[in-house]
């Protein structure tokens, strides 16, 4: 029974969602809803994945309820995986699965293996590109010392060792 649009805890016994069906379902839902070719597979596939984390911690009273967001809504994104080289750099171009070659201004070089790229547009209409790479950072030596920082008003920053910034 449902009150308000809410399950009383006690009274109710079902399943959530369920990522892996939801994902097999999608290439049916293609076929139904035109609108859904459009978009790259993966970014569809990672907006279930998505959905079925927040629905995942909303039962575990982690989070709130989840929180559907509109076409309407100003601030838009999607998420697409590296997989068979469908994300690629060259230059100040970046390769995207169903956009192709979109040029870009690139604020620093990536290094390393790109594991996904976000793509978000904000309330004023410009888009922005965010790509997460793995990359093998160095170990540095250890020097058996440490330091404390003290940051103050008259003085920016003291260090334990009395250095004044």
């Amino acid at each position: 029974m449902k009150q308000n649009g809410q399950f009383p805890s006690n009274e109710w016994k079902g399943s959530f969602l369920n990522k892996y069906a939801t994902i097999k379902e999608l290439p049916a839902l293609k076929n139904e809803y035109s609108f859904l070719k459009e978009v790259d597979s993966i970014a569809l596939q990672k907006s279930v994945e998505n959905l079925a984390d927040s629905y995942s911690r909303y039962y575990k009273k982690q989070n709130k309820s989840t929180r559907f967001k509109s076409k309407k809504n100003p601030v838009q994104s999607y998420t697409t995986k590296h997989t068979n080289g469908n994300i690629e750099m060259i230059g100040n171009k970046i390769k995207l699965t169903k956009l192709g070659f979109v040029r870009f201004a690139k604020s620093r070089q990536v290094e390393g293996r790109i594991i996904n790229a976000t793509i978000r547009r904000n309330p004023l209409g410009k888009y922005s590109i965010s790509v997460l790479a793995e990359t093998n950072v160095p170990v540095l030596p250890k020097t058996n010392r440490s330091c404390g920082v003290d940051l103050g008003l008259k003085n920016f920053a003291i260090l334990s060792d009395g250095t004044v910034y």
